[in-house]
């Protein structure tokens, strides 16, 4: 079936600069890579074969779960695990992020059976005393279950031991930490260094706390029992306050040693929950982290067998507005499972690229799929490479603004915007999701654009003053509780930015650079038949209208790493408004990705 996609007006544009992110985690230019996956380790050598650049090895990551082997096995392990990244950089790898756990004690009882006397002199407790407590001191048990217990990120004695791991991964090579999870317990630890530093984040908000003479530790305790919400709000804070402690102590061992950590999101849907339940706030952990990393266990692009088309378009652009421009990177597996074919691969890939982020992979292989999974992953990644220059430094159009009210996370755990963006997704509207932080300084920029909420309740008393002043200036709003919202966003686009007739599957991506526009156009019709095979049904005669801000329509070429699909010069026509100019051209054949170069 051809829909006819309306996109609204030309009105927001966001530009998207990487002026201040190291080149090597560029759009493009970094192809992440786990390198180890269950039995399978140290794969760095299948991970550049596959056009990767960037490994996240595990050397003395589990090791430091379950307290560290002997000393003088630590001292071998260092040279293995010395000589393993020496040849993995040697051969092109870029940068290595060494895992770390950030809570796990794995076996208690024999954690710190091979700690030298000195080593155990730098602790002022016992590690059974570094656990997350529950209201009345006790351990709380852990999430995973069997051996694993959680340590507390707050204690002081934890951070010491994270430090010392944090100094062996980057004394024997890697470039920074990536920081497995940095969860809070479902039900809040109430450890007495949590209990301090909940009564300073309170007194930094200006609430004045009567302590009691006796007993404070009890009545901190009962204080976060009564303050449920500003309790929920401290735990969003220790992951990030963990991680800013580790970042500046990394780079007394490696300057400018790279921190990021699990950001989990293993569902869109956990979009806000994962804040109440684990403590997992992407936005307060990323003003901390130098890349933002999430992974998703489903949402992987490509089309179910009974016709329903998943994405993880809508979910990267929510992300970019929490994410404080820090370089974003996703796993965005199918149904749990760690191996990936390579044609939904690559279109990972690419989607990723389109809305300006990276993917990050699992090129751990059996040994029997590796080398046929290389040669079908590998052309996409040199793609991506080869044309960086289409990737970064770019404009994306906005013709939309979709109001995020992230910090709602608070009163629920249900984020409406996730529903809207994907259908804004689903219909090729370009949009820019914005949270509280930059809201009104954004519709301010963009008095005559539409913006898109879920209703009037979204917005504080101070975003209603911006909004009123934003209509005021001929801004539209629109809200999504409405009936028929969808339609009365295309009645009130005054241009439209882009006309896309093609099946239901095809995605839109629009950027700009200077006298260029660029589309990224993506083909989700790929369905996943097993771990390692998959069927791509390419889109035929796609049709597309865009606006594009320059008078003069030079060139139009397609370039793609798919062999059989549109490539070269492409016939298009075009007519002049004012200073703009609105394009028609016709593609012939698109397999999983093409981006179209107009000059």
């Amino acid at each position: 079936m051809r829909t006819l996609i309306v996109i609204a007006c030309l009105f927001s544009l966001h530009l998207l600069s990487t002026a201040d992110v190291p080149r090597e985690l560029r759009v493009g230019i970094a192809g992440h890579a786990f390198d180890h996956l269950g039995g399978i380790g140290d794969q760095a050598d299948a991970a550049i074969a596959s056009g990767m650049t960037i490994i996240y090895p595990g050397c003395f990551g589990q090791m430091g779960a379950e307290g560290l082997p002997a000393p003088k096995e630590i001292e071998i392990l260092r040279k293995q695990f010395s000589d393993y990244l020496a040849g993995a950089k040697k051969n092109g790898i870029k940068l290595a992020l060494a895992y770390v756990c950030s809570t796990s004690i794995v076996k208690l009882e024999t954690f710190d059976k091979n700690w030298s006397q000195e080593f155990r002199g730098q602790f002022s407790t016992p590690p059974a005393q570094w656990l997350q407590q529950d209201r009345e001191g006790k351990p709380l048990p852990s999430w995973y279950g069997g051996n694993y217990l959680p340590a507390c990120k707050n204690n002081p004695d934890w951070r010491t031991y994270e430090k010392f791991m944090v100094k062996l991964q980057l004394e024997v090579g890697n470039d920074g930490i990536f920081f497995d999870n940095p969860t809070v317990h479902p039900q809040g630890c109430y450890c007495e260094h949590c209990m301090k530093k909940f009564a300073r984040f309170l007194e930094d908000e200006g609430q004045k706390i009567d302590f009691p003479k006796t007993n404070s530790l009890a009545f901190l305790r009962q204080l976060a029992v009564n303050q449920p919400k500003d309790f929920l709000r401290f735990r969003s804070t220790t992951a990030r306050d963990f991680m800013a402690d580790m970042r500046t102590y990394a780079r007394t061992i490696k300057p400018g040693a790279l921190i990021t950590c699990n950001n989990s999101l293993n569902s869109p849907e956990a979009f806000f929950s994962q804040s109440r339940s684990m403590g997992y706030n992407i936005f307060e952990m990323s003003k901390v982290e130098d890349l933002v990393v999430v992974e998703d266990m489903a949402n992987q692009p490509r089309v179910l067998a009974n016709g329903t088309v998943m994405e993880y378009g809508p979910v990267y652009e929510l992300l970019r507005a929490i994410s404080h421009n820090k370089p974003l990177v996703a796993v965005t597996i199918a149904d749990g499972d760690y191996h990936t074919p390579p044609n939904l691969m690559r279109l990972a890939m690419a989607e990723a690229a389109a809305h300006q982020a990276s993917y990050l992979s699992w090129p751990t292989w059996p040994e029997d799929q590796r080398s046929r999974m290389i040669s079908g992953v590998r052309p996409e990644a040199i793609f991506l490479r080869e044309n960086a220059n289409l990737l970064n430094e770019t404009t994306q159009r906005a013709d939309v603004l979709l109001f995020l009210p992230f910090q709602n996370w608070v009163e629920t755990d249900q984020c409406k915007s996730l529903e809207i963006a994907r259908t804004l997704s689903r219909s090729n509207v370009q949009f820019e999701a914005v949270a509280e932080e930059n809201f009104s300084k954004k519709i301010q920029a963009n008095p005559r654009s539409v913006l898109v909420a879920e209703s009037p309740d979204a917005f504080s008393a101070p975003e209603k003053m911006a909004v009123e002043k934003f209509k005021k200036r001929g801004g539209n709003i629109i809200f999504t509780s409405e009936k028929n919202w969808l339609t009365e966003l295309e009645s009130v686009a005054k241009k439209s930015a882009a006309i896309l007739q093609g099946p239901s599957t095809l995605r839109l991506v629009v950027h700009d650079q200077p006298k260029k526009t660029i589309v990224h156009l993506l083909n989700l019709n790929v369905q996943r038949l097993s771990s390692f095979e998959d069927k791509v049904t390419a889109a035929s005669d796609v049709r597309l209208q865009v606006r594009v801000p320059f008078q003069r329509v030079r060139s139009v070429k397609a370039i793609t790493a798919d062999s059989g699909a549109t490539q070269g010069l492409v016939q298009f026509t075009f007519k002049r408004e004012k200073n703009e100019a609105v394009l028609v051209v016709t593609i012939p054949r698109i397999a999983l990705s093409t981006i179209l170069v107009i000059e």
